[in-house]
């Protein structure tokens, strides 16, 4: 039988108040090996892979895939791509021992490795590819590159349904953790700066709500899981994936705690929405608000008045005052200006509008190797008034390149001291420290803390991630192993 073994990891990341630990595992890396069992495969899945001691990662992988001939080991790279250099290093270590082993990458976006040491990646979406492909079928009209050999899906098609995935006793699942599904795949909206794979899209496809059930339930009632991120790019742009969130809520035998992505000027526009987002048990929001400039929001195709959005705000925290909002901003939009920045900054700190908020300079990425992931400001800054400069800075991390800026009122540089300064007002004027995502995951960890004490604790809250994870490391490297 063939075997599969794909390796996940989200790795650190910094805050406001130091190293986060993640305790959360990628949703596209179940719902591959799921697919792959579903074809024959003896498939599974290895999680925190860089916090493994090397000799038990390796022991357990080495007798894990046995004396075996057809052996895969992939990486869940997803955006992020910070491991893909250590994932190469632990490759030729295990070829030294299997050297017929064979080696995939996925869930990046742009084209990455070599075909050295690499013999199939994926990019993007592509699970109906990695179906055709395991079974041996023809898949020469997906081929996007040969070094390494890379398959793509047509850009914009959505292929496959929302990932819902249900955790399995294998994985060694914990209450600790949180868990994340997607509610509906595809977005109306096009907004100047987004690259999202299916953006302008009119038809956002559902989930079924059975599916749904199943994958909560199933994270309940055998791990204990409450806590689960939506990893949809705008959860708010239609009202049926609300309502059906709020109608699986109904049906579930716990009391669930979700965050998602929420787009505030439509929910400016459609005020109802907030009742929505309570019966939905959608407690943490994140609000890509980018400017509350009237010069900017119309370039950046996202509407809505300034004063329409600040007193939706200021309705949502009276009418919901239970969830945690955080926001984020882009410094460096054309038609923006630092005095109007300030501006929008002291009410929102002043009234306390927010739970946190935060912001980075505008990235004005070049050459990626996908074009298809290029927001209209990447593909034509000059149209939206940006004139590109030739210094280049590299994202290893990300395979990305992009390039400094200038436009009406700032540069890059510019911009990026702003953003700094930004970042260390909200961060000490409004109550949390954390994003949405970070105080989800800190949450899950069932501490049951107020929101500001979270700020104080990291040290405890990392210790108390780390006892999940070595938990799991354990269960795991026992299982992997016969034992």
């Amino acid at each position: 039988m063939k075997k599969l073994l794909i390796l996940s990891d989200l790795g650190l990341k910094p805050t406001r108040v130091g190293l986060i630990k993640n305790n959360g595992r990628p949703a596209g890396s179940l719902h591959i090996a799921a697919v792959a069992r579903s074809l024959g495969v003896d498939a599974t899945n290895l999680d925190y892979w860089r916090e493994w001691p090397l000799e038990l990662l390796k022991t357990s992988i080495l007798k894990w895939f046995g004396d075996s001939d057809g052996i895969w080991l992939a990486l869940s790279g997803s955006i992020d791509g910070s491991s893909t250099d250590d994932f190469k290093s632990l490759v030729l270590e295990l070829k030294k021992d299997i050297p017929h082993l064979k080696v995939i990458l996925g869930g990046y976006r742009v084209v990455v490795g070599d075909s050295s040491w690499v013999d199939v990646s994926f990019v993007g979406r592509s699970t109906n590819i990695f179906s055709e492909w395991i079974q041996g079928k023809d898949i020469s009209k997906y081929v996007f590159a040969t070094d390494p050999l890379t398959l793509k899906n047509p850009p914009t098609k959505i292929l496959e349904n929302p990932v819902c995935p249900v955790p399995i006793e294998t994985d060694f699942w914990q209450s600790g953790e949180f868990f994340t599904i997607e509610l509906a795949l595809g977005c109306k909206f096009n907004c100047s700066f987004c690259g999202y794979d299916f953006r302008n899209n009119k038809n956002p496809m559902l989930a079924t709500k059975d599916a749904v059930v199943e994958s909560l339930e199933t994270a309940y009632n055998k791990f204990g899981m409450t806590n689960f991120i939506l990893a949809d790019d705008t959860i708010n742009e239609v009202d049926s994936k609300l309502l059906l969130l709020s109608d699986v809520v109904k049906d579930l035998s716990f009391e669930p705690s979700f965050m998602a992505f929420v787009r505030l000027d439509v929910l400016a526009a459609q005020q109802h929405q907030i009742e929505l987002l309570k019966a939905s048990r959608i407690n943490t929001m994140f609000f890509g608000i980018e400017s509350l400039n009237p010069n900017v929001t119309k370039m950046i195709r996202k509407g809505g008045r300034s004063e329409k959005n600040l007193d939706t705000l200021r309705l949502l925290k009276q009418e919901y005052p239970e969830a945690f909002t955080y926001a984020n901003f882009i410094i460096g939009l054309t038609g923006d200006s630092e005095e109007s920045i300030w501006h929008y900054n002291h009410i929102i700190a002043d009234e306390q509008l927010l739970t946190s908020a935060g912001c980075n300079a505008l990235r004005l990425y070049r050459d990626l190797s996908n074009k298809d992931i290029m927001s209209d400001i990447d593909l034509n800054p000059e149209k939206f008034g940006y004139t590109p400069l030739d210094d280049t800075q590299e994202w290893k991390e990300l395979g990305y390149s992009s390039s400094s800026w200038k436009n009406d009122w700032t540069n890059l540089s510019a911009a990026s001291t702003l953003s700094a300064k930004v970042d260390r007002f909200f961060a000490k004027n409004l109550t949390s420290a954390y994003t949405a995502h970070e105080i989800a995951g800190l949450q899950a960890l069932g501490l049951n803390m107020s929101i500001p004490d979270y700020n104080n604790t990291l040290p405890l809250l990392n210790r108390k991630r780390d006892i999940v994870v070595k938990k799991y490391i354990k269960e795991k490297s026992a299982w992997l192993q016969g034992f």
